[in-house]
């Protein structure tokens, strides 16, 4: 009854078939010593007489204390008591027919132990013969299961190998191949097992493509593998741009190449379309550079020649043209700096670059920039050099012009300070302004591209080009609060090795 419990001591404990036929055998084995002991009478137990039943009754209790740990399998240790019940029975009844009909009675011998001999033979006989079969037929069940657990994880395998997405084949030393999955077949255009039997350079790599195989990691990995780039030949002719992933190992017990092929056809479409979009903004920098800024240059410098021949009402719309000009160039130089990174340009091996002339270079320059501000730089600047490129100036330069235009003050206040800290293995320089501020809730989201202040001159590149050139360098920058108000702009920079 569902949800009903029985006490412990009301439920029947079935004996295994193992434990049981130990019961069977070792009640054998005392029985046989009982018959012994009523039917010899007075016979000495070290008689001839007494020897065949006292060592047929050992061989069972020995049998019977076996049967429980050993290996056997429970249902083929039943056949030991029945093949020695059955070897009792026949030489028994043989023994019964000597006794009765082929014995003399004046010999004296007693019916009863001539048949407790028989029955001890034919008992002997059937226990070793019992064991034999339970143990072959325990071997056999063994061999059948590991057997079919084998065939199991083949088939397991095979479904994995063959499962796999990617194109794996198995070439033996001398080139052959000896395994291919489906998806290689499949891809390659050949039929079920059709590889097989084939050279490896046959489908990997091509005489007219070979010398587009580029190594991408280094032979001798720490893994023992092999990754490099090439093409595999289809059964048409035609190729597929792959990525190999080989390495040694041993198939049927010979040593072999595995090699898991995986197609880059779309990497390879994607690295030529960054390529070209690269081209193309290498070739909008050296527009930005030449053209455009050196023609803003030539507006600027004769708007300052007109400066001394304008009337008040004309000096007011030459400011105009200035300032929008000197906008124009700062753009300029966001976009023309912004294109370098996007390009890659700045991509290349960092250098050691002085922090003291970077920093002043560019303090003088943003002075002559906004005459109307304040740009101090406090306690001088550590002699160090930092892990960048030529780019960290524009890091400066777009630092200070953000702490000047993005102020609420007719004349801006800009202090700059710069340390070294964590034991001589980082450069920090603050920009501190007396503007406004920036919300805390905003200050991750203003290196974000096109963001800036909703009074801001600015162009919304510069705080996004600085992260993204600091970040190149192994640096890092935030925004903190002024005091009594304003912000700090931090820049730290990993200081290059001596």
């Amino acid at each position: 009854m569902t949800g009903s419990s029985v006490p412990d001591e009301h439920i029947v404990k079935v004996p295994s078939p193992g434990r049981l036929a130990a019961v069977v055998v070792g009640g054998l084995g005392v029985a046989i010593v009982v018959v012994l002991a009523v039917e010899g009478g007075d016979t000495p137990w070290r008689s001839p007489v007494a020897a065949a039943p006292l060592g047929f009754a050992v061989l069972l209790l020995v049998a019977a204390a076996w049967l429980p740990s050993s290996d056997l399998d429970g249902r083929f240790a039943l056949r030991v008591p029945l093949l020695t019940a059955v070897g009792m029975l026949v030489f028994g009844s043989f023994g019964a027919f000597v006794a009765s009909d082929l014995l003399p009675g004046s010999t004296g011998a007693r019916p009863t132990l001539v048949v407790l001999h028989f029955v001890s033979v034919g008992g002997a006989v059937g226990v070793l013969v019992g064991l034999f079969a339970a143990k072959q037929a325990t071997t056999i069940r063994a061999l059948r299961a590991r057997e079919a657990a084998l065939r199991r994880s083949r088939d397991e395998y095979l479904d994995l190998f063959d499962g796999i997405g990617d194109a794996v084949l198995v070439h033996d030393a001398r080139g052959t191949i000896i395994a291919a999955n489906d998806a290689a077949s499949d891809r390659l255009g050949y039929g079920p097992d059709a590889l097989v039997g084939r050279r490896i350079d046959e489908v990997e790599g091509d005489p007219e493509a070979v010398t587009d195989a580029t190594p991408v990691r280094a032979p001798a990995s720490t893994d023992g593998r092999l990754v490099y780039e090439t093409v595999h030949t289809t059964a048409d002719g035609g190729t597929v741009p792959v990525e190999v992933s080989a390495r040694y190992v041993r198939y049927r017990g010979l040593p072999a190449v595995l090699s898991v092929a995986r197609n880059i056809t779309r990497r390879r479409a994607s690295e030529d379309e960054l390529a070209r979009k690269r081209d193309q903004l290498r070739a909008l920098n050296r527009v930005l550079r030449h053209d455009i800024r050196n023609d803003m240059q030539i507006v600027l410098g004769l708007g300052r020649l007109l400066e001394d021949h304008a009337d008040e009402e004309g000096a007011e719309h030459l400011r105009t043209i200035l300032d929008t000009g000197e906008h124009v160039v700062e753009l300029i130089e966001s976009s023309r700096d912004l294109a370098r990174t996007v390009a890659g340009e700045t991509g290349l091996p960092l250098e050691p670059v002085p922090l003291a002339e970077t920093l002043r270079s560019e303090i003088d320059r943003r002075r002559e920039a906004f005459g109307h501000a304040t740009i101090e730089l406090r306690d001088g600047v550590p002699d160090v050099n930092v892990r960048a490129n030529d780019l960290l100036s524009s890091v400066f330069r777009n630092l200070l012009n953000n702490a000047v235009q993005h102020s609420d003050r007719e004349a801006p206040t800009v202090e700059v300070t710069a340390d070294t800290t964590r034991g001589d293995h980082t450069a920090i320089v603050r920009i501190a302004d007396d503007g406004p501020g920036i919300d805390p809730d905003r200050r991750e989201a203003v290196f974000g591209n096109g963001e800036k202040g909703l009074d801001s001159d600015g162009t919304g590149l510069g705080l996004y080009l600085v992260q993204s050139l600091v970040e190149q360098y192994g640096g890092s920058v935030w925004i903190e609060d002024n005091e009594p108000r304003g912000s700090v702009a931090v820049v730290e920079l990993p200081i290059a090795d001596a």
